[in-house]
């Protein structure tokens, strides 16, 4: 199972989504705003998305996570025995 994320991290939503991903032991990739939480998170399984890390000013060397590109993520979504997007 795969969790994409969007949500910055300091939101209702994106802490009911770790939660969520965690319970489920799915893996997570961090889209949009939710790349923030990759520099203060501890976890180097969850995914981020290189190009939306790069708009935010986010460099590879300041996240915990596995930076990855579109065609990565298309991998990961069309090998998952589900995908869930939450916002």
């Amino acid at each position: 199972m795969l969790f994409l994320i969007a949500s910055a991290p300091d939101t209702p939503e994106y802490k009911t989504a770790v939660q969520m991903a965690g319970d489920a032991g799915a893996d997570i990739c961090l889209l949009q705003n939710a790349v923030y939480a990759a520099r203060s998170s501890d976890s180097a399984a969850m995914y981020v998305l290189d190009d939306d890390m790069k708009l935010r000013g986010i460099h590879e060397h300041e996240i915990s996570g596995r930076p990855i590109d579109y065609d990565r993520l298309v991998d990961l979504m069309t090998t998952a025995d589900k995908v869930v997007g939450l916002f």
